[in-house]
């Protein structure tokens, strides 16, 4: 349910934009005004298309709050305000004069004054505040908007992530709630993506909370709607291992890396204490391998990684080994070793996707064992 335009006139009394005494090129902010964390959300693509999904780099649960802000894109490309990830990033280049982020906010703040019951104006000047850290202002915007229409979910789902931010749990699980509990009765909540994201969240929640097995529900809920959601898949596996399922764990984590194979450090630091765990030496020392890389430790990663290029994960290694090499541009390299994964796997699609990209005809091996693209 999007922005509907004019509403009744609720905000004649006040349009809700704080007061701020500007001098000169710099605000003067009253010293109660939060300006807390960025809106996790408001910028990106949207999560649950149903295709290869964009990952954020740190999704560990202790710092959700800190990893997830990628995943409510939906909202700015609904209220057209899709650039504020180009402004942000131009922000950090401005030596002088006010960021763009600052007249971005100050644009959406003269918006509303002019149509303070147009709701996609709220909605813009919301994620406005959001990325300008004042998450309490943000909050205020949400709540004028939904006292005007109480299911718009834009609104539910922006307030939900910024009272996260500020570590009310228990009042974003209502405003989750209030998608979740009428949503799954609906008669698309088969392919309801807002309604993937209202389980999410519910899901991470409760992981934070010590709450596993109503987590594992929420999540299975999101993956019903969405199977390759790398994040909720990653959650899921985080949910398993707490539960002490620890197969069932590997088996999520590795499906979240098969939608974001790199870049992504914690999914992999999983997985080595998941096969540490099962006594499988070998995918552990792969699975720690990777996130060595991840976290820049490159010469300790391949190290390690050339010491399984034959056995079990020999594969998987020879496959990290190319990775690592096609990342550090040293092609010659990477296409080495990815001809080596082929000597063992002559079908292997990994191997092969990567010699076509780095614009190598592939030369089959001999042999074709296996086409296992991650530990097993």
């Amino acid at each position: 349910m999007g922005p509907r335009g004019p509403v009744p006139d609720i905000y004649r009394a006040t349009d809700g934009i704080p007061r701020v005494r500007k001098t000169g090129w710099f605000a003067e902010v009253p010293a109660s005004m939060s300006r807390t964390r960025l809106f996790e959300g408001v910028s990106g693509i949207a999560r649950g298309t149903g295709v290869m999904k964009l990952s954020r780099r740190s999704t560990s649960v202790s710092d959700q709050a800190s990893s997830l802000w990628l995943r409510l894109g939906v909202l700015l490309l609904v209220v057209g305000v899709a650039a504020f990830g180009v402004i942000y990033y131009q922000d950090q280049h401005v030596d002088a004069g006010p960021s763009m982020i600052d007249r971005q906010t100050q644009a959406a703040e003269v918006a509303v004054r002019k149509a303070p019951n147009n709701i996609g104006a709220r909605l813009q000047l919301a994620a406005a505040y959001q990325l300008d850290k004042r998450t309490d202002d943000a909050v205020k915007q949400f709540d004028m908007i939904l006292k005007a229409d109480k299911a718009n979910r834009f609104a539910l789902l922006g307030l939900g992530r910024a009272l996260t931010t500020k570590g009310d749990l228990e009042a974003a699980a209502v405003a989750y709630h209030k998608i979740s509990d009428v949503g799954s009765k609906g008669e698309f909540a088969g392919a309801d993506l807002q309604l993937e994201e209202a389980h999410y969240y519910l899901g991470s929640i409760a992981l934070k909370q010590g709450r596993t097995k109503e987590a594992i529900t929420e999540l299975q809920a999101a993956l019903k709607i969405t199977r390759t959601d790398s994040d909720a898949l990653y959650l899921m596996g985080v949910a398993r291992m707490k539960e002490g399922s620890t197969q069932l764990a590997i088996d999520s984590l590795k499906q979240a890396l098969l939608f974001v194979p790199t870049g992504w450090c914690e999914p992999y630091s999983q997985l080595s204490v998941a096969y540490g765990k099962l006594g499988n030496a070998p995918q552990a020392t792969y699975a720690g391998a990777m996130a060595d890389f991840c976290h820049k430790k490159s010469a300790v990663a391949k190290s390690r990684l050339k010491t399984l290029t034959t056995g079990p994960v020999a594969v998987d290694a020879l496959l990290g080994l190319g990775l690592m090499a096609e990342t550090e541009s040293s092609q010659a390299e990477a296409v080495a070793w990815y001809k080596q994964v082929l000597t063992v796997d002559r079908t292997n699609i990994a191997a092969i996707s990567a010699l076509s990209r780095l614009g190598v005809a592939p030369t089959p091996g001999p042999t074709s064992s296996s086409t296992t693209q991650g530990p097993s």
